[in-house]
């Protein structure tokens, strides 16, 4: 077995224990850093009796099958550890490929709380470990993947090889780094990626303690229950300078992102769906977006900019018509596309905005410009989302941070383990495949509570304002006793061909 370059291990060593040497008298989370990233069952040794284990480069370490000792549970993985978490996340995608998406956008919805103003929130960890937020008006149907990461969360710590205590902004954030590395060029996962998503990722974020829901305002987009972007009616021709100015106060005047980098993280609608929000009308953003769209899920590119950029016939900056083509209707608060390369698309007023010049002019910055040059060039997107998102995954977060150690408590690290990332070697399947099956499950419940308790709101954005006004009149007979309930129901969900 040839193990990973020295060169490699030697820099990211370095890397480790001078920022170590740096803070080794700070604490984080009451805890001496130092002391808390020591390796709890690593003693110097020249051989096997010095230890009576197995010496290897100096250390002894545990023989195979025996479990590390954890005295000390380090907030810093190592990389041995790290490729565990991968056995997880790789097994759990396989069996449902709209992880990927799902968790790009928990990513977001943990560390884009941030407001630098307070400053509060951020990647903290709270979309995880409070119930209450994943019951806000923002995260809805973010239950399911929530529950599945904390499931892998838990058989990650259990597990016989780790001695860790990772914390719940950790694994969100790394969830978001796997999927998008994962998904680029061709779909899955190769060696390369295997080394970046061992190496270029940074531990340590603590989590927070007292979570505070109104922190999800800091989120860009629209509300249930709302009158639509800043209360303004969902009909209004003012709703793109609306949506626009949503992504300038959240995204960059909030969160602290430059007009750039506002833009290119949105583009990462590129993979996922939009799912429970609008019942009968679940759809991807683009085409090969869709979770099945190859064996190994979506692809992760800038077909995001190129579709907006490209494929309307021509500027509608107020969108108070629709465009068509390429989008057979308007919801007043997003487009559906019928049939684009076979697929049903969907796109949000803050997507379309980013395809025009700002209107009126000087009401929002011109994102169409940073669209314009993602749409043609893959590599200038994911070289800017990339930085963009390293900057998002650490909004709020005060205390150093560092990548996993390359020193292994138990084993070492080489090409054999990028194999059993690929086989789930090591791990105990049928955990995490019941963790799945029951958060899919629970999920589902979950999205019918949440239809049943915003009808209202969801029939208005799924249907014609008159349509809309029909179907809530039948709605407060039925519940009035005057007609069958059944009556009103069929009307609830409308067909891609348009019909009821």
């Amino acid at each position: 077995m040839r193990l990973l370059s020295s060169a490699l291990l030697s820099i990211t060593h370095g890397v480790v224990m001078d920022k170590i040497l740096l803070v080794e008298s700070k604490l984080v989370g009451g805890m001496a850093l130092f002391e808390d990233n020591k390796y709890p069952c690593v003693e110097e040794c020249k051989e096997d009796s010095d230890c009576n284990r197995v010496c290897y480069d100096g250390v002894c370490k545990p023989p195979p099958g025996e479990p590390c000792p954890c005295d000390r549970p380090k907030k810093i993985p190592d990389m041995c550890e790290v490729n565990i978490l991968m056995k997880y996340m790789e097994a759990a995608v396989k069996v449902s490929p709209k992880l990927l998406g799902q968790w790009t956008r928990a990513g977001f919805h943990d560390a884009g709380t941030y407001d630098q103003h307070v400053p509060e929130g951020g990647a903290n960890g709270c979309l995880m470990n409070e119930p209450l937020m994943l019951l806000q008006h923002e995260n809805f149907f973010l239950d399911g993947p929530i529950a599945v990461l904390k499931a892998i969360k838990e058989l990650w710590h259990d597990h016989p090889e780790t001695c860790i205590d990772v914390s719940s902004a950790d694994i969100i954030q790394f969830a978001i780094f796997f999927a998008t590395t994962r998904q680029k060029y061709t779909p899955g996962l190769d060696y390369e990626k295997w080394k970046t998503l061992l190496t270029a990722f940074e531990w340590g974020r603590p989590d927070e303690t007292e979570c505070l829901t109104d922190w999800t305002w800091n989120l860009p987009g629209f509300e249930f229950g709302k009158g639509g972007y800043g209360g303004l009616p969902y009909h209004d021709p003012l709703r793109c300078q609306a949506s626009g100015q949503e992504i300038k106060e959240k995204m960059m005047g909030r969160n602290g992102f430059s007009q750039s980098e506002a833009t290119v993280l949105i583009g990462a609608h590129t993979i996922g769906e939009i799912r429970g929000t609008f019942p009968g009308l679940q759809a991807p953003w683009v085409y090969n977006g869709r979770d099945n769209y190859t064996p190994e899920g979506p692809i992760f590119d800038n077909e995001f900019f190129r579709y907006i950029m490209q494929e309307p016939t021509g500027p509608i900056p107020t969108f108070a018509t629709n465009f068509n083509p390429p989008f057979e209707q308007d919801f007043s608060t997003w487009f559906l596309d019928h049939a684009f390369h076979g697929t049903a698309l969907n796109m949000l007023d803050t997507d379309m905005v980013l395809a025009f010049p700002p209107h009126p002019a000087g009401a929002y910055p011109d994102y169409s410009q940073d669209s314009i040059a993602f749409s043609v060039d893959n590599e200038l997107f994911l070289k800017a989302f990339f930085a963009a998102l390293d900057k998002m995954s650490k909004l709020g977060v005060t205390v150093p941070l560092f990548p996993a150690t390359p020193e292994c408590a138990c084993g070492e690290i080489d090409e054999s383990d990028f194999d059993e990332v690929l086989n789930a070697t090591g791990i105990d399947l049928p955990p995490l495949l019941e963790a799945i099956g029951q958060a899919e499950a629970d999920a589902e419940e979950t999205k019918k509570k949440i239809h049943a308790e915003f009808r209202q709101d969801i029939v208005r954005l799924t249907v014609s304002v008159e349509e809309a006004k029909r179907m809530l009149e039948l709605a407060e007979k039925a519940e009035a006793g005057v007609i069958d309930a059944e009556k009103a129901e069929p009307a609830v969900i409308v067909k891609r061909d348009g019909s009821k």
